[in-house]
């Protein structure tokens, strides 16, 4: 990223083509693994069904996403050069494992994800006895558990949020979270279910993980009923693909549930799709060329066609979608806060105190976007609710305002309890000094805050401040209401 910025500067395509680069080592690496594990029309197909997998759009577009893109793209080289070695006796592929796969847990956490494929490929697809499986597996595992020793002891990962769970630290969090999101990705991964629903609102997690099992449960059927008639390297494949998905799978639980977590699993996922509907379409064309009625029930022909119509036509169609989706999505926000109704001339002097904020984009990413825009930064930006409830505001005092969140609480929405455990909660007294304002929480609900007291240093109408809230798709100049008066903020919507 560093030498994106110093050698390109402002231009924005030239760090998209590099970022394309990437994806390209990516998927060469996946071409090498399953022209060495697949037959060539199954690997050529679960190549195609890689390639535009929606799910790796967002990673590759996203340039703050792509040390995903280069993790997982150096593990699977390291796998792949793994495979050689093992199947062909290839002496530079351990020496070259070695490398790609600590240049992977260096580019990102993700790269674990791949280390699981060949920790599966030793338990389930090797022939050899299993004290020699063990020791194949041994320099792989080492280098994975020096890394994670380091991450742990530097102070890496996350702590303190109800979204990102490390195992380390909440060990019990952690598997209580991960089959419901496991379900989830599952549904997205085999039948692409939009599990970015569950960012909208929590709700959204029960049918997810409810269509989530249902996937598994309808792969499992076709699996078993064609599984006799798969060639042999086909059900070797499978069985450390599949359950190397599955493992490759539990890094990306600790984060967010999102499709871009899906970059290492959806290896063993389209493999797994492309051995159906290969076997699915050859047992067509062999009833239509003996002119036999099809074995398969019409469920089987119509899963085909639905994994054909999903897994290549719409997926390869939501790529550009995506894009273009998500560049007009924050041309808007940035609109919002580039329209702010500031005062410019005073800005490095002023301290800019947000009441209540749309999203959490224009809530914490103000600063960011005035740097890019090379125009003057406040000394501060602070964002105080992001509840998305009406808001009460009253004047106590010359220097003393309450902030009540009408009818709701604090920390209701997935980007709240991001930033803040239920674990770790805040209760009536709780304060936090900032530069220029002291917070109290006077009242709380189950969940969070729902009324808080603000003391500024100076009165609220200081040259010092400058009072933003958010009405009518607008972040406007608040004027605070007299001592003893309300002020009624409506809820905060971005569009």
């Amino acid at each position: 990223m560093v030498l994106d910025y110093t050698f390109f500067g402002r231009c924005s395509m030239a760090y998209q083509l590099h970022s394309i680069g990437w994806y390209f080592l990516l998927c060469l690496a996946v071409m090498f693994v399953f022209r060495r594990s697949l037959p060539p029309a199954a690997g050529m197909l679960a190549l195609c069904i890689f390639i535009v997998d929606e799910s790796h759009a967002f990673p590759v577009a996203w340039w703050s996403n792509r040390n995903a893109v280069v993790a997982v793209g150096l593990g699977f080289m390291g796998l792949a050069a793994h495979l050689r070695w093992r199947e062909q006796h290839w002496r530079p592929g351990l020496f070259l494992s070695l490398i790609a796969y600590s240049a992977a847990l260096l580019a990102a956490e993700i790269g674990l994800g791949t280390l699981a494929y060949v920790l599966s490929y030793e338990l389930f697809g090797a022939k050899d006895k299993i004290t020699k499986r063990f020791l194949y597996v041994l320099p792989a595992s080492i280098v994975a558990i020096t890394y994670y020793v380091f991450y742990q002891f530097a102070g890496y990962g996350v702590t303190g949020s109800d979204i990102y769970i490390d195992p380390a630290y909440s060990p019990l969090r952690y598997f209580m979270v991960a089959l419901p999101r496991f379900l989830i990705l599952a549904g997205t991964q085999l039948f692409s279910f939009p599990c970015e629903l569950t960012l909208l609102h929590f709700v959204w997690s029960y049918p997810l993980v409810l269509l989530g099992t249902l996937s598994i449960f309808v792969i499992f059927l076709i699996l078993k009923r064609i599984w006799p008639n798969l060639s042999e390297k086909e059900q070797d494949a499978l069985r450390w693909l599949i359950p190397g998905a599955i493992m490759a799978a539990a890094p990306s639980l600790v984060a967010l549930v999102s499709s871009r977590v899906l970059l290492a699993p959806s290896l063993g996922g389209s493999a797994v799709i492309a051995v159906i509907i290969n076997h699915l379409w050859n047992a067509k064309l062999h009833g239509v060329a003996t002119g036999k009625k099809s074995q398969l029930p019409k469920w089987c022909r119509y899963l085909m066609w639905h994994l054909v119509i999903v897994h290549l036509c719409i997926a390869a169609l939501s790529w550009p979608i995506q894009v273009f989706g998500l560049n007009a999505l924050h041309d808007m926000l940035n609109e919002h806060i580039r329209n702010s109704a500031l005062d410019e001339s005073r800005m490095r002097d002023s301290q800019v105190v947000l009441f209540n904020a749309s999203d959490a984009y224009t809530a914490l990413y103000p600063i960011a976007l005035r740097h890019f825009d090379k125009i003057a930064l406040p000394k501060s930006w602070l964002a105080l609710s992001l509840a998305p409830f009406p808001h009460r505001l009253y004047r106590v005092s010359e220097r003393e305002m309450e902030l009540e969140i009408v009818g709701g609480q604090m920390f209701t929405t997935v980007f709240e309890r991001l930033i803040r455990s239920k674990d770790h909660p805040l209760l009536p007294g709780d304060y936090v000094e900032l530069d220029g304002l002291r917070i109290t929480v006077i009242e709380v609900g189950d969940l969070g805050p729902s009324r808080i007291h603000l003391l500024f240093d100076e009165k609220p109408e200081h040259e010092r401040y400058q009072l933003l809230y958010f009405h009518e798709h607008k972040y406007r100049r608040l004027i605070p209401p007299d001592i003893g008066e309300y002020m009624f903020i409506e809820r905060a919507k971005p569009w």
